[in-house]
């Protein structure tokens, strides 16, 4: 091999792992982003109702800690999916700062359809996977992800 060629080999953006990465990510994101719109969801309006209804994170706070996003953030999402007749806020009467959240049957159902459609997407993008690759894989993304100082913390 010639020295110029070995050296573009070595510093072509299609030997990057990031760039493997980074268009997997992007490319299993705008499937499921696809699948959700017919349906009025976003991938953050789907996390935010997930995280109610599968994680129990029933509060604007819980929710915005376990996706790693700003409060405000959050709110903008409850204000939308509330619009959208997907989920109540329940005011305490006690301290009226105090909400907590539940999602209408609407938006269980909802939710729990495009769990199946999120499962759909995972699956389209490793049919060609043994079960073995699959677990390799994401051991070595956590294994990497565990390594790193600028890890992103929200989806």
């Amino acid at each position: 091999m010639r020295e110029d060629t070995k050296a573009e080999s070595i510093t072509s953006i299609h030997q990057s792992v990031g760039y493997w990465a980074s268009l997997l990510s992007r490319s299993m994101e705008t499937e499921f982003s696809r699948r959700l719109a017919p349906h009025g969801l976003t991938r953050m309006s789907y996390a935010t109702l997930g995280a109610i209804v599968f994680d129990k994170k029933t509060t604007p706070s819980a929710i915005s800690d376990f996706l790693g996003l700003d409060r405000g953030a959050v709110t903008r999402l409850l204000d939308k999916l509330e619009a959208q007749s997907l989920i109540v806020r329940d005011r305490s009467k006690n301290d009226r700062r105090s909400v907590s959240l539940e999602v209408t049957p609407t938006g269980e159902n909802l939710v729990r359809s495009m769990l199946a459609e999120s499962r759909a997407v995972n699956a389209q993008f490793t049919e060609i996977l043994k079960p073995e690759d699959v677990d390799k894989f994401l051991e070595l993304a956590k294994a990497m992800l565990a390594h790193t100082h600028t890890r992103v913390n929200s989806l």
